[in-house]
């Protein structure tokens, strides 16, 4: 089993001066279910754009340069006009196959730039490390026979958030600071691999689909705070809904995960989930 993560931000409802919430997620399947799943999303890329190896994200335009430098401008255009199409079709695919998906989100008490930028990177860890431990509950569940983690490759090429935090997951079952306990145990005990797994999001299709679930969950949780009107995320996670870990009722805190100290934003996104997501 593996999960496939990937990362996001944006701004809450503090008006900090640059994004003060981090995401981190994706989905954990099987080797049957990722085969099935990728062989699905490729015949969507190939019956809109006409190639199945067109690398796609939730927020298309962030792959523009990128289509232009490879002269595919053709294939851009049509993946651009068909977004709101094959998304949907992508998250069908998803609710198809035997996967969970685990997302995690994390605030920043300050809304300085500086400090926000000063802080990333432990911010970065940390909602990592949420994430981390419910996909070792989930694997000490499911009982896999091994187990990975896999992530686009980081920002700057900083890895040393995410390798820190498992190699102290996978030796100690604690967090790097040592302050928590994971409840999974130490993962070397769970057959998780000796270390985390970077990949390249552009050739990795199962990256692509945890961009597009952190995407969607992204729009989510804005429209809950009311940065945003509903729009496509909410009606992508009204199709995956039980595939979120603790579906259905328990999503918030095992699949959709928010240890923040903001009562208010604690508030809205619960709100969010029984209105607007399990209501559908």
């Amino acid at each position: 089993m593996r999960w496939w993560a990937d990362n996001s931000e944006l701004n809450g409802i503090k008006e900090a001066e640059i994004p003060d919430i981090l995401m981190f997620g994706g989905i954990a399947v099987s080797d049957n279910a990722e085969r099935e799943l990728c062989i699905a999303v490729e015949a969507i890329k190939e019956r809109y754009a006409d190639f199945a190896r067109a690398p796609i994200k939730w927020n298309l335009k962030d792959l523009k340069e990128i289509y232009k430098k490879k002269e595919m401008n053709d294939t851009y255009n049509k993946l651009l006009g068909s977004a709101r199409e094959w998304r949907m079709d992508v998250f069908q695919a998803i609710a198809s196959v035997e996967s969970t998906l685990i997302v995690a989100c994390i605030e920043c008490f300050s809304t300085k730039r500086d400090v926000l930028k000063q802080r990333k990177d432990d911010l970065a860890r940390y909602v990592f490390t949420n994430g981390l431990m419910r996909f070792g509950l989930h694997v000490m569940k499911t009982k896999p026979p091994y187990a990975q983690v896999v992530l686009d490759w980081p920002d700057k090429g900083i890895s040393k958030p995410f390798d820190t935090e498992y190699a102290y997951a996978y030796s100690s079952g604690k967090t790097a600071d040592k302050q928590v306990t994971y409840k999974c145990g130490e993962l070397c005990k769970l057959g998780f691999a000796d270390s985390v797994y970077f990949t390249n999001m552009l050739h990795s299709t199962m990256l692509q689909i945890a961009d597009l679930v952190v995407g969607a969950s992204r729009e989510f949780i804005e429209c809950c705070i009311g940065k945003k009107d509903a729009g496509q995320g909410l009606g992508c996670l009204r199709i995956v809904k039980d595939r979120f870990r603790g579906a259905p009722n328990n999503i918030f805190g095992r699949g959709l995960i928010l240890p923040s100290g903001n009562q208010e934003f604690l508030s809205c996104v619960r709100a969010g989930i029984e209105s607007k997501l399990n209501s559908a």
